[in-house]
């Protein structure tokens, strides 16, 4: 009862955090007539600072969590000598619900490191201080530095090109690839998109399968990343481009060929 109970907590916690950033980076990089609407909206008013707070609060409300339910655990494990709060963490790992490496976070830092630089404010210099990123080629990362001097990395290499990632996709177990790498890893074209993709597609990392339909378009990653690799990002850019128009003109040319019969 009492880890049936906690595994609810711990997935309602996952899904506000999750539904609640995906929100706030809708705001700050908008789709469609949402980008004009938000656009009116700024020559009114500054939302930046708004978005900040809310960032803040976010990474506060994750970490905060998250450190609460390793505590409890442990005690648990202390008081009952035993290991079920080290299996009920496994557990966590294997339903993906692990706080602290939900690809939100990361987005949520590529967002706070988007925002540096932008404004003196007390608030702005709080929400980037708790993320740094190096884009070295040779070990790409970001870290997370959290209360109790918790230090948390993140790898933005790619497993199969073995380059920083571009325009990336974390699965649904948590692995980052670019675009162009997962869906050659899933067996699809780009121009198809991951959710193409069979469900008995596994990941190239960790050999789970149906992990693609409900990757995570890491938006704000891809914004750090040409902000601060421009000439990288617009190389793979153009090798992108060039790769799905190529696969888009074989794919027709084969489906012509289907159809007429020849």
């Amino acid at each position: 009862m009492f880890f049936t109970e906690l595994m609810r907590e711990a997935t309602d916690i996952a899904g506000c955090f999750s539904s609640r950033v995906r929100h706030l980076l809708h705001l700050h990089v908008p789709r469609g007539m949402q980008r004009y609407v938000l656009r009116l909206r700024q020559c009114f008013k500054n939302d930046q600072q708004a978005l900040v707070e809310e960032g803040l609060m976010l990474i506060e409300y994750i970490t905060m969590n998250a450190i609460a339910i390793r505590k409890i655990l442990k005690k648990y494990d202390k008081v009952h000598s035993s290991a079920n709060g080290k299996n009920f963490k496994s557990k966590l790992r294997a339903e993906h619900l692990e706080l602290l490496q939900s690809p939100w976070l990361i987005e949520l830092g590529a967002l706070s490191l988007n925002f540096k630089g932008s404004d003196d404010g007390e608030a702005f210099i709080q929400f980037s201080g708790s993320f740094s990123c190096n884009l070295d080629e040779m070990e790409p990362v970001m870290t997370l530095m959290l209360p109790h001097s918790i230090k948390l990395e993140y790898n933005l290499k790619c497993a199969i090109c073995l380059e920083i990632v571009f325009n990336s996709y974390a699965l649904s177990c948590g692995h980052l690839f670019c675009k162009s790498c997962a869906c050659s890893a899933a067996s699809v074209m780009i121009f198809q998109g991951l959710k193409a993709s069979s469900p008995e597609s596994k990941c190239p990392i960790c050999r789970e399968a149906g992990v693609y339909a409900n990757a995570v378009h890491m938006l704000e990653l891809d914004l750090l990343i040409k902000k601060r690799h421009k000439d990288y990002w617009k190389e793979r850019a153009i090798a992108e481009r060039a790769e799905m128009v190529k696969q888009s003109k074989e794919y027709w040319e084969s489906q012509t060929k289907y159809v007429v019969g020849y």
